[in-house]
């Protein structure tokens, strides 16, 4: 079979039901035609639902395929699953990897098959009820705190915080070193300088990158997604980033209402998220600031690659969705940081 193109549906659909047949030794179909769930900044989402007498229950379920956009990525594709499944090892909700699979295997990329979380995003059910905004932040909150409570015996990964740092600062440095704006160039200059600060304190799992889209929500059950970013750390690392997130999630809102909605209550759940999760576990402010000042010099940078066209699997549309605008606020908040910290 030719090498599907990972933008189109129906080619990953008909490559996943040619792996099931092969792998499973019996007939497979689609249920239903297969779905894109977007893209994120560098991967192609798609979902699909197969059916076959062979199949085992687990490849019954809805499945997700996220295709990561170079063959060179191989290393991210396995790293991630590994994680993934430890925390699901540790009793923590994540969806179950089935396959992980080099880029001869099926699809021309590095892949994973999971299956899929029930239910919509928590961005989803806030926009969808409003009213229950801060149940649903206390939630994420404690999701959060949950994350940061595991034990760390057997962590597949590096447990070097410094790891996450350069996770961190590896975009700016390239968009500069690429000849980027002279203006990303000094606030990656002055954000360096926090470095010994953000790497202090003590480490826990990080998500990494822990936001209403990220998290799946079905009555009491809730699964956390996208692991690309996981590394040790101090928790104000990832904390830090869910609340700067929180405060721009409005470039994620689907229409212009919710956009202007959350343009407003955005800071107002960030607050609510802050003081939750501070009741369970300290932050230290000092770091916090650092760490805000690390994630909004990344989010300058991802903005302006994106709308550079450098992220393979973003279209021109996602690419819409954001703001070049963005890049004055995430300034912003990198000088307030800044001077918090003189």
């Amino acid at each position: 079979m030719d090498t599907p193109d990972p933008r189109r549906p129906a080619e990953v659909g008909a490559a996943l039901v040619t792996l099931a047949a092969e792998r499973f030794g019996g007939p497979v179909d689609l249920t239903a035609p297969a779905e894109a769930l977007g893209a994120g900044f560098d991967s192609h989402i798609h979902t699909a639902t197969l059916t076959g007498p062979t199949l085992p229950p687990a490849w019954r379920e809805p499945l997700v395929v996220r295709l990561l956009p170079a063959v060179d990525r191989m290393h991210q594709a396995r790293a991630e699953a590994e994680v993934q499944r430890w925390c699901g090892e540790r009793g923590y909700p994540v969806p179950e990897i089935l396959l992980v699979l080099e880029p001869d295997e099926a699809f021309g990329l590095p892949a994973q098959v999971m299956v899929r979380a029930p239910g919509g995003t928590v961005l989803d059910a806030l926009q969808a009820r409003p009213w229950r905004a801060f149940a649903l932040v206390d939630r994420l909150a404690a999701l959060h705190v949950q994350l940061h409570a595991l034990a760390l015996d057997g962590w597949p990964a590096s447990s070097d915080p410094m790891v996450l740092v350069d996770k961190r600062l590896s975009l700016p440095r390239r968009v500069v070193d690429e000849g980027g704006p002279a203006r990303l160039a000094a606030a990656l200059d002055a954000v360096t300088a926090l470095v010994p600060i953000a790497a202090e304190g003590e480490v826990v799992v990080c998500h990494g990158d822990f936001h209403p889209l990220n998290v799946v929500v079905e009555g009491a059950e809730a699964a956390v997604i996208d692991w690309t970013d996981a590394g040790l750390g101090p928790r104000e690392a990832d904390v830090a980033r869910t609340l700067l997130l929180f405060r721009v999630a409005a470039v994620a809102a689907d229409g212009r209402l919710a956009r202007v909605v959350l343009r407003r209550v955005g800071p107002v759940l960030s607050r609510r998220y802050a003081r939750t999760y501070a009741g369970s576990a300290p932050l230290d402010e000092r770091r916090m600031r650092a760490w805000e000042a690390l994630h909004a010099v990344h989010g300058w940078a991802q903005v302006h690659t994106l709308h550079a066209g450098g992220f393979d699997g973003a279209t021109s549309a996602e690419a819409s969705k954001v703001p070049p605008g963005l890049i004055d606020y995430l300034s912003d908040r990198v000088d307030a940081a800044l001077a918090a910290l003189i």
